[in-house]
């Protein structure tokens, strides 16, 4: 005949049952992957032109490149290491991304979308890299090959406003806000895969290439611009007076995918450089050179700010 356990044998035994179930349950919350420590990943072409203050535009270059976007993109130092982009062309001995908060790469600069597609041929490109919690070594991105045609958007053009009328970009009152314009998108569609419609990014800097303001990233930023969007207001908190600044406008048409759960995004895309100057005396608080140093790597008609 079997003897009923003590009663106080019998709660430690339910209690301990209870915290082994917890420590389970705590376990395989805890269980984290490289998706926890990457949002999404961009392969791209770009075109870039500089406009001057006739509005004139000049093609400055073409590129290739590719980014790595951590999830916590304010992070001063990224827990992505390692990455390597590998493909066809001037990408079959593979690619070094950066060690940014945001790792990065370009490849040889060409003049037209031809050349450079020569050397980075429409077809799958594969990202590898490593996290805190586990690697990724094939995650793939794709050139959808299309015979005879440019999927890249129209050369844009920035149109300035204030108080409703249009400003002449070496006259900008920075007692004011500045509305940004430009001209149509009309690649732009939304994203059938429902991942990120196509996107439109406005980057303010100041003259020594430092970006002040930015209309948010794409996927992590639920308020950035899409392509239907028209303008961008920049505040005047933003704007001194008797500075030099410089705009970066980009419109971005896209094709989506996912895998292990981090977005890809492969962008053709457009962007224009516009400088433009305030009003009034100057702090002299940057001492900015005669042009801005540049913001970006497809300013090739600018220098980079010496270290």
């Amino acid at each position: 005949m079997n003897k009923l356990l003590p009663i106080t044998t019998l709660f430690m035994l339910i209690f301990f049952s209870i915290g082994l179930s917890a420590c389970d349950d705590d376990s395989n919350n805890s269980i984290r992957k490289p998706s926890d420590h990457i949002d999404y990943v961009v392969m791209g072409k770009s075109i870039n032109h500089r406009q001057s203050e006739s509005a004139k535009l000049n093609l400055l270059n073409t590129v290739f490149f590719a980014e790595i976007f951590p999830v916590k993109i304010d992070s001063i130092s990224t827990s992505i290491t390692n990455g390597l982009l590998t493909g066809l062309g001037d990408a079959r001995d593979g690619l070094n991304f950066s060690s940014a908060r945001i790792p990065f790469l370009a490849g040889q600069r060409e003049m037209t979308i031809e050349a450079l597609t020569r050397r980075f041929p429409d077809d799958t490109y594969i990202f590898s890299f490593d996290t805190p919690d586990g690697s990724i070594e094939s995650l793939p991105a794709t050139f959808v090959k299309k015979e005879g045609v440019i999927s890249n958007p129209e050369p844009i053009l920035i149109t300035l406003y204030q108080q409703g009328n249009e400003v002449d970009v070496s006259a900008i009152n920075s007692d004011q806000d500045l509305k940004v314009t430009w001209s149509d998108f009309t690649k732009g569609a939304v994203d059938p895969n429902n991942i990120i419609d196509d996107m439109i990014y406005v980057i303010l800097g100041n003259c020594h290439g430092e970006e002040i303001e930015h209309s948010g990233h794409a996927i992590s930023n639920k308020d950035a611009l899409t392509f239907d969007k028209q303008e961008f207001v920049i505040s005047s908190d933003k704007l001194e007076s008797g500075e030099i600044y410089q705009l970066e406008v980009e419109h971005s048409n896209m094709e989506t995918d996912s895998y292990r759960n981090i977005e890809i995004i492969v962008t053709y895309a457009a962007t224009t450089f516009l400088d433009f100057k305030t009003k009034g005396d100057s702090s002299e608080l940057l001492e900015c050179p005669v042009n801005p140093y540049a913001m970006d790597g497809g300013q090739t008609d600018r220098i980079k700010k010496p270290n």
